[in-house]
């Protein structure tokens, strides 16, 4: 790979658990990208269905896509730090094995990365059922940063990638719930100068399942509270005045999406 290569090279984060079901869409959308300088790290996470057969049969393919062992903690967090230790790419993306990317994805933000002066790039999405069903859009705001973030995650994992040559290779939090959430806010109070900047046409699919871990939301307020405490150094009691602003948040979404869009794009964009 050549000097040039490698400055645009984009490393994408995989980490997978059971996911054997989904995982041949998930690469499938990688291997569509109009933009092609892209190596795709998957981490099989101790999967008790066939996930790494088929992770080792998409190796043998490509020679971009490669398997890489967790050797953290087991755990989405763990996977995914495990592949960005071997990660060779000055652009850090994020796909879970069971979510989906549109096409022109990488191709869109790469450009918005490199011709306008930004450094972390997400975008809205849509979410899918466990069938591939359209459900609903979930819009990103414009601009966001690190005040914004506080009321809650707004950035879709699935739609990021960021430059880590501004960065640094942050490692994400080691927590069950919300750690993509956690990384976001720790590395906005790192670089608090710092926006994250979005594109508004939905570039992801998100598969809304009722077998992960995001499906329970018995400690989701649990969850909410330790993130914006430990990670967005907020005080026990600015994190209680915060929380009706969360649940309402969550409340409207579940309602309605278009709602939500709305509020989050009128009260949630920072255009500093």
């Amino acid at each position: 790979m050549t000097k040039t290569e490698n400055q645009s090279l984009v490393s994408i984060i995989m980490p997978c658990y059971n996911s054997a079901r989904y995982i041949d869409d998930a690469v499938n959308s990688v291997l569509a990208q109009i933009y092609e300088n892209w190596e795709l790290l998957i981490c099989d996470d101790g999967s008790t269905d066939n996930s790494q057969e088929k992770i080792n049969d998409w190796v043998r393919c490509d020679s971009r896509i490669k398997s890489v062992k967790n050797i953290y903690k087991k755990g989405a967090s763990g996977a995914r730090n495990s592949c960005l230790d071997v990660s060779n790419g000055r652009y850090i993306a994020f796909l879970d094995s069971d979510d989906r990317w549109k096409p022109t994805k990488l191709q869109a933000q790469l450009f918005q990365l490199q011709e306008n002066d930004v450094y972390f790039s997400f975008s809205s999405y849509q979410c899918i059922s466990e069938e591939g069903e359209l459900l609903n859009v979930v819009m990103a705001p414009k601009k966001i940063g690190l005040d914004q973030l506080l009321f809650n995650n707004f950035i879709g994992c699935l739609t990021v990638v960021y430059d880590s040559h501004y960065f640094g290779k942050i490692k994400q939090p080691d927590i069950a719930k919300r750690n993509d959430y956690a990384l976001w806010l720790k590395m906005f109070r790192k670089f608090p100068e710092v926006k994250a900047v979005s594109i508004s046409e939905p570039l992801a699919e998100y598969r809304v399942n009722s077998y992960g871990l995001s499906s329970n939301k018995f400690d989701a307020i649990f969850y909410y509270i330790r993130v914006i405490q430990e990670f967005g150094r907020v005080s026990y009691i600015k994190s209680f005045l915060l929380l009706p602003c969360y649940l309402a948040l969550i409340f409207v979404k579940k309602l309605s999406p278009y709602l939500y869009n709305a509020i989050v794009n009128n009260q949630f964009d920072s255009r500093k």
